[in-house]
């Protein structure tokens, strides 16, 4: 995978249609808004690490970083419709834990929506939900995961 890069503010544009995109297949399984497009962009790349995974000036994933006192929350993870299957779910969420561990960070946060099919995926990837919240329209499951050592990231697909 090519190296990632922190987005510029002059990508919003650019980072809202990429999420416009990528989150159309978790809206078709869940049967509602994804939590990300309900965003304000321009306060998502002031208040967050923005990281563009891109080959060959083709952008193929997003991840959205918010530092907390106790943890990484990681706002999304996104990859293109086109890359799916190939790896770079993997690798994206490999780097959130490797730049939690720069921060020096224990664990990483997130929420998904309960019917998000990607809730398998994180709990294969070491996340345990810490509470749900009942929403009109969805469940909300907040989720977190202990930052393992260095040498505990596979970097292969899930």
């Amino acid at each position: 995978m090519t190296a990632l890069r922190r987005a510029g503010r002059d990508e919003q544009a650019r980072l809202e249609a990429f999420q416009q995109a990528a989150y159309s297949r978790t809206e078709a399984a869940v049967g509602a808004r994804a939590i990300p497009l309900e965003w304000d962009y321009g306060q998502i790349l002031e208040e967050c690490e923005v990281w563009f995974d891109e080959d060959g000036g083709e952008l193929n994933g997003v991840l959205i970083l918010r530092l907390q006192p106790d943890r990484l929350f990681l706002e999304s993870i996104a990859t293109a419709p086109s890359a799916a299957g190939q790896g770079r779910g993997r690798a994206l969420l490999d780097a959130t834990f490797a730049r939690a561990r720069e921060l020096g960070l224990a664990r990483v946060g997130l929420i998904t929506n309960s019917l998000n099919p990607a809730l398998g995926w994180y709990k294969r990837a070491g996340f345990s939900v810490d509470r749900e919240d009942p929403q009109p329209g969805r469940v909300v499951v907040y989720m977190s995961a202990p930052v393992p050592a260095a040498e505990q990231t596979t970097g292969r697909p899930d």
